[in-house]
């Protein structure tokens, strides 16, 4: 979160981002829709949108030319199915970003996404807010799962009746948890990780959701008792 959670985004890469606008790929074959993303990630200084395409074919070109940070990937374009794609795609963008906004939130679909190698999954009736705290996320290196297929976590991750909370948790997750059991506040985890507060939650939500949880006191205990699993993190 476990082959499907991964980080590995420096706090140097991060900077960077924070400093440099976030370069764009619009990927979806709805013009109104293409637009409305396009014209509400462009009111912040944060996003450049560097191009809208509709085609695989025009997809692979802009790739080529523009090496975006983050592609926003409809699946199915006017030409096929963009996971059809996918490897050879990041062969031609190796450092490019792949976030899912899909129509489709389906077990089948969602599954195949990830074993293919989006880094993060929006459905489109995920609000524009939720996008923007998927983007921020993916571009950390973790994956992004939004709201509609949570439901989908344990078969992503595994069995979960084998309860491996060492590999439920990723890195990230582990930080924020320790740092919320050693008192800090949201804001100060974000400050220390060199993240935004949004995303600290973010991670919050899913570490409770992994764990079972409700509380910051019941996420405090469960690491006051598995003290082993945050060695790496302490």
């Amino acid at each position: 979160m476990k082959k499907l959670y991964r980080f590995g985004t420096s706090k140097l890469c991060l900077q960077y981002h924070l400093m440099n606008s976030v370069k764009l790929l619009i990927a979806d074959d709805h013009t109104m829709m293409a637009q409305m993303w396009g014209d509400f990630l462009s009111k912040s200084d944060t996003y450049e949108v560097v191009d809208k395409v509709s085609s695989r074919e025009e997809l692979k070109n802009a790739l080529e030319m523009h090496h975006p940070d983050i592609v926003l990937l409809d699946i199915l374009l006017s030409d096929g199915s963009t996971l059809d794609i996918l490897g050879s795609l990041k062969k031609i963008s190796p450092a490019t970003k792949f976030l899912a906004v899909s129509g489709y939130a389906d077990t089948t679909t969602v599954h195949r996404a990830f074993i293919v190698g989006v880094d993060g999954y929006l459905s489109k009736t995920s609000t524009l807010e939720e996008m923007k705290a998927a983007i921020s996320v993916v571009l950390e290196g973790s994956k992004y799962y939004c709201k509609d297929i949570e439901m989908f976590l344990p078969d992503l991750i595994g069995e979960e009746n084998e309860r491996d909370h060492k590999a439920l948790l990723t890195k990230k997750e582990k930080q924020v948890a320790y740092w919320v059991y050693k008192g800090l506040s949201a804001k100060d985890i974000a400050e220390k990780l060199g993240i935004s507060f949004k995303t600290v939650e973010v991670h919050r939500h899913h570490i409770y959701q992994k764990l079972g949880i409700q509380k910051s006191a019941k996420l405090m205990l469960y690491v006051q008792e598995n003290p082993h699993l945050f060695s790496d993190v302490a």
